[in-house]
């Protein structure tokens, strides 16, 4: 049976770039996970992408030595990426040989992993002279990756990130590459779409043949950049096919800006690339959860529950609340008593707003603590709207002087008002989109069936609409 041959991180999101620390630390948790792969490919780096031709400084060729050597420590392959498609004119030996000997710089570094990005760049030829040496872009790009590939030789694994990287069909871009391209250069694909719900085992042998190999997945998981950068992914890794290795050499995921934060989601994906049939999302979930909250778990299982929500788990934003609210509402439906039910919602409202103070004092994982601290805010917040809502319910529906309750309502709204927004998501989005597109083609770019254009999802909002509605009712004149 097949195996993943490349299973890691390629930081290769928009964004603040991950700190030399970060890296250093992921390299060492995923090599102890048994991942072996992390490539660099900040696409917010301008001298990976925007001054691609420009040599790195000293310093960062330093410190891209000393992530080689932690990784050769770690069991982690480590490998550098460039991104020359905005400018490079493909027809220009001055470009090909800035762009070689810049590839030949990280190898000197000891690095034996690179990757020629051609992602997120124009879709057709720019400029005259390649207009005229090639016959389509599929053409100058196999140039320029077999070019390179020779000029770096075996000892060096090229991997190529096609222009046209998503979607189930073949084109001519993907045949010319599939055809020109020798097997062991290995080409990206993110699956059916930009951020995949679920990568299907007949998706990915779709891709394979028009490539005619084995395709290397660029997962677009937990990234959290460009529109969707409110979010928090901390879900746990799956809708991926157990038989994926079967057309797939490997995963590659794309992570967040948050490096520690995006740890929840890699160790869970390292046990499933690890043994895909036998893979349980919810056992690696809580597993991770242990290790990567250590200090204050409980706590952080309870912060990680409302911020699972992603095109992965779009239904999830805090299954526990959700499933006791949901008792509520059916037995108001059904006409029973549900007084019981409401003070055991309290009950976890109340802890759910311990749970920022616990991290910030407990985490032993500082960084982590730091990365989600504006999500532990909006966590408070989110959770303290619950809590007023449900404890003003209690005051509303109780035997008591009507004007009392009343102005229990009243002083909810009050203390409602003063609830701050600090424009991050908890217990599931208000409005985000999520960058789900059927095509890399300019003209043939279309939104897909997938969750694209998610609003009004957040369970604090319906919490509080249930609550309101059912104050408005019990507290209206029924003569008027």
């Amino acid at each position: 049976m097949q195996r993943f041959e490349h299973v890691g991180v390629i930081e290769g999101y928009y964004g603040p770039k991950w700190s030399h620390a970060d890296r250093l630390y992921v390299i060492e948790r995923i090599g102890a996970w048994g991942m072996n792969r992390y490539y660099y490919a900040p696409k917010d780096d301008a001298l990976h992408r925007a001054r691609w031709r420009e040599p790195y400084p000293k310093r960062d060729l330093d410190e891209f030595r000393e992530l080689v050597d932690r990784g050769e420590r770690a069991g982690v392959d480590v490998g550098f990426a460039l991104s020359p498609g905005l400018s490079i004119r493909y027809a220009s030996a001055d470009d090909r040989r800035a762009l070689l000997d810049k590839f030949r710089g990280f190898v000197d570094l000891g690095a034996r992993r690179l990757c020629l990005a051609l992602d997120d760049v124009p879709t057709r030829l720019q400029h005259e002279e390649d207009q005229e040496a090639f016959d389509s872009l599929g053409d100058a790009h196999a140039a320029l990756a077999v070019e390179i590939a020779q000029a770096l030789g075996a000892d060096v694994g090229l991997y190529v990130v096609p222009t046209d990287y998503l979607g189930v069909g073949s084109s001519p871009y993907l045949e010319t590459l599939g055809a020109a391209l020798p097997p062991e250069i290995e080409i990206g694909w993110t699956g059916r779409t930009v951020v995949s719900p679920t990568i299907e085992s007949r998706e990915a042998q779709a891709r394979s043949a028009a490539l005619e190999r084995r395709v290397l997945i660029w997962d677009n998981v937990p990234v959290t950049d460009g529109p969707m950068r409110a979010m928090l992914h901390m879900g746990p890794y799956a809708g991926r096919a157990a038989d994926l290795p079967e057309y797939a050499s490997g995963i590659l995921l794309n992570p967040m800006e948050h490096a520690h934060a995006s740890c929840v989601a890699l160790y869970t994906a390292s046990r499933y690339a690890a043994d895909p049939a036998g893979y349980d999302p919810e056992t690696a979930w809580n597993e991770a959860i242990e290790e990567v909250g250590d200090g204050e778990p409980e706590a952080f299982r309870l912060f990680v529950e409302a911020h699972r929500f992603s095109p992965l788990h779009t239904e999830d934003r805090d299954r526990g609340l959700e499933a006791r609210f949901a008792e509520i509402a059916n037995a108001l439906e059904d006409g029973r008593d549900f007084s019981d039910l409401l003070l055991e919602v309290r009950e976890l409202a109340q802890r759910r707003v311990q749970v920022a103070e616990s991290l910030r004092a407990g985490l032993t994982d500082r960084r982590l603590a730091a990365e989600i601290d504006p999500w532990l805010e909006s966590h408070e917040t989110e959770s303290r709207r619950i809590l007023v809502s449900i404890e003003a319910l209690l005051e509303i529906l109780a035997d008591a002087p009507q004007n009392e309750r009343l102005f229990a309502f009243m002083r909810m709204q009050g203390r409602l008002s003063l609830e701050p927004d600090n424009g991050r998501v908890s217990y599931g989005p208000r409005r985000v989109l999520y960058p789900q597109l059927t095509s890399m083609v300019e003209d043939e770019m279309r939104l897909s069936v997938e969750p694209t254009l998610i609003r009004d999802h957040c369970l604090a909002d319906e919490i509080l609409e249930f609550v309101e509605d059912l104050a408005m009712f019990a507290l209206s004149d029924p003569d008027a």
